[in-house]
């Protein structure tokens, strides 16, 4: 994992700070993590929503995240570029969008299915007045869909 950013600064012809998140958009569901992550790389999704809120939160606007595809590889580069709290109820439509999975009601029958699993392990519980993290970001390698395999992704 810790060559990933060497090696995409070197294929790129440039230095990246070192990054703050390792994280996939499916947790356990390797399948939705590709998914996903497609949609990211092709820039169909440039949102994500996290819960419950990281406590303390170790990364911020301008810091670097590696994404893992579902087969927990390092796939691609990521830089945060907006975060903000608010309640479940108050994410807005453009945000909703944004997360690339289909209409904002899909979005938030999506999140309450994710989030309402997470919270039965976890003995918590998931509903319009939780505060979720909402985070936009850019994608900086692959530059383009289709390259997510230019990188030798070997730990």
């Amino acid at each position: 994992m810790s060559r990933f950013p060497l090696e995409v600064s070197q294929y790129l012809g440039r230095e990246f700070p070192k990054p703050k998140d390792v994280f996939d958009f499916g947790e356990d569901k390797p399948h939705v993590s590709d998914e996903l992550l497609s949609l990211a790389i092709q820039g169909k999704k440039t949102a994500t929503t996290s819960w419950p809120v990281p406590s303390p939160r170790h990364w911020d606007v301008g810091d670097l995240s590696i994404i893992l595809n579902g087969a927990g590889k390092p796939s691609a580069l990521m830089r945060t570029t907006e975060l903000k709290t608010c309640k479940f109820r108050d994410v807005d439509e453009d945000f909703g969008l944004a997360e690339g999975e289909g209409t904002f009601e899909q979005y938030r029958k999506n999140h309450f299915y994710w989030y309402g699993r997470y919270g039965e392990k976890n003995g918590e519980v998931f509903g319009e007045d939780s505060v979720v993290l909402c985070e936009r970001f850019e994608i900086l390698y692959p530059s383009k869909p289709g390259e997510e395999h230019t990188v030798d992704n070997k730990e």
